[in-house]
């Protein structure tokens, strides 16, 4: 092991090379993030520049290569519950590769969105990865990217988006159909999803799909919102009218929620009078009732964003997939098991 006291010289590349036993390039390679390592040999050298109390110079080095290796991450400021797993997923990929990320947060309504994406391309970002809060600003930041490598993640995603990495809706919808089949229902009323916004209109028309093909009726759509208090002013309007053979789909946990209250204080047993499940799960370790949920796949969007990111780079051959990915269904309290069904 090479032994460097406070007296000597600051340690060098090429001691940290001899250190883990590399080559230069391959240490050079592993530090700067400019071409792809072995994940043992990312460890052996990272090590090493530790124990040595080596630096790399990440400035000179994208000033030599014209890169800064660092990512825009661009996300919703009020996904940042229920995001989390994509941003760690997304960091620890991007780390693993020597690679930094830069996060910003829109406005829900993405006013802000141009903005925070034009901060991102000053600063040079060698790739964006942007969750778009609407359909609108996915086509901007499709052109505001310039040709950067750009992946965007989540639902609302521009038609023309080359690169996208989304959730399965049609596997989603078909698993928690049948989970609700197998319970006893027989109809679904659909509750937070606007039918004129163009990705809810696809989630209920994948829902319907799904419902159709286990033999439940087509549900009714009754949109108030998309938050705790929709649920609860939707809830007020239909809970005298709801039935054993009947499943409230929600948009999401938060407007479960608020049915669930109402429910509740009207003296509606859950599930036992009527079912509840929520199309997308906001809390994994929400105190109360749990509720029957759709978890999606936030951590493997994120390493997939990165890889297909990453290609685009390596390759400077912009990336075009688009992949899509099922939820999970997380079965709660809030609905029956099939052995209950009458």
């Amino acid at each position: 092991m090479i032994d460097l006291d406070p007296t000597d010289e600051r340690a060098t590349l090429a001691d940290v090379a001899a250190e883990a036993g590399v080559s230069t390039a391959t240490a050079s390679r592993a530090l700067s993030g400019s071409r792809p390592v072995s994940s043992e040999t990312l460890k052996r050298v990272r090590a090493a520049a530790a124990r040595l109390g080596y630096r790399h110079n990440a400035v000179a080095s994208a000033l030599r290569s014209s890169r800064t290796q660092s990512v825009g991450l661009v996300l919703p400021r009020y996904a940042t519950v229920f995001l989390s797993a994509l941003i760690e997923s997304v960091t620890e990929n991007l780390d693993a590769q020597g690679i930094g990320a830069l996060l910003r947060y829109v406005a829900p309504d993405g006013a802000d969105h141009d903005e925070r994406i034009a901060d991102l391309l000053d600063r040079r970002v060698d790739g964006l990865i942007v969750c778009p809060p609407t359909i609108e600003a996915s086509g901007h930041a499709q052109r505001l990217s310039h040709g950067l490598p750009l992946v965007q993640v989540g639902r609302f995603l521009d038609p023309q988006t080359p690169s996208a990495v989304s959730l399965d809706e049609e596997a989603s919808a078909t698993v928690l159909a049948h989970h609700l089949a197998e319970t006893g229902t027989r109809t679904v009323t659909v509750i937070g999803l606007d039918p004129d916004a163009p990705a809810d209109a696809r989630r209920i028309a994948s829902v319907s799909r799904a419902c159709a093909d286990v033999g439940i009726q087509t549900p009714t759509v009754v949109h108030r919102g998309s938050d705790l208090l929709a649920g609860v002013t939707a809830a007020e309007g239909l809970w005298d009218r709801v039935g054993r053979d009947e499943s409230l789909v929600c948009a999401n946990d938060d407007v479960a929620t608020g049915v669930l209250t109402v429910l509740r204080a009207r003296g509606v047993r859950v599930p036992d009078d009527v079912q509840i499940a929520s199309l997308l799960q906001l809390y994994p370790d929400a105190q109360g009732m749990p509720l029957t949920s759709l978890r999606h796949p936030w951590h493997e969007m994120g390493a997939e964003a990165v890889e297909m990111l990453e290609l685009a780079r390596r390759t400077r051959v912009a990336a075009r997939r688009r992949t899509s990915l099922p939820a999970e269904l997380v079965r709660g309290a809030s609905t029956r098991t099939p052995k209950e069904r009458m």
